[in-house]
């Protein structure tokens, strides 16, 4: 009998403000990048995805929440980090994780590729824009929305027309049912 293993790839990117001289005149914002995986312990991964590679090192951390829904109502996903410095950089360097963006790629992967340095493929991939954080005595907390509203599976997979919604106002507010 085969196992077949769950592994997860976050990308997790900042935006740090970087001010000259430690002055706010010609201050911008600077992207970080941060990539972890949560399987292979004391171990560095590559993830290939569309002929891009990146590295991944190892941190224990758990994912909970949804991440995906057909009505609508774009839940909250957690990853849960433990109480330590790289998680609390994470936090810090997002404004609170407030400007952070998540990717998530997750991987079933047979027992029989374990042995594997670099990965490509992910069978899912996601997306979320940082909602906030918090800390406990043991755990970080980061919160994310998903960055892609949800769209009903009656929706038409067309461009708005007039047959489609009947005559367009000239605001924007349309309500499609």
């Amino acid at each position: 009998m085969s196992n077949i293993n769950l592994i997860q790839f976050l990308s997790v990117d900042t935006a740090e403000w970087y001010k000259p001289n430690g002055t706010p005149t010609g201050a911008r914002q600077v992207p970080q990048s941060y990539r972890y995986q949560n399987f292979f312990v004391q171990e560095e991964k590559t993830l290939v995805v569309g002929g891009i590679s990146e590295k991944y090192d190892f941190a224990p951390f758990r994912v909970e929440g949804t991440t995906s829904s057909l009505n609508g109502d774009n839940g909250v996903l957690q990853v849960l980090f433990p109480y330590s410095d790289y998680a609390i950089q994470l936090v810090e360097r997002g404004n609170g994780n407030r400007l952070s963006q998540l990717t998530l790629y997750t991987l079933w992967l047979p027992t029989s590729n374990l042995q594997a340095t670099s990965f490509s493929n992910p069978q899912q991939r996601d997306y979320f824009l940082g909602v906030g954080a918090s800390f406990s005595e043991t755990t970080i907390e980061l919160r994310f929305r998903s960055s892609i509203d949800s769209v009903g599976s009656n929706f038409p997979a067309r461009s708005i027309s007039y047959e489609l919604a009947g005559y367009l106002p000239n605001n924007a507010d349309l309500v499609l049912q």
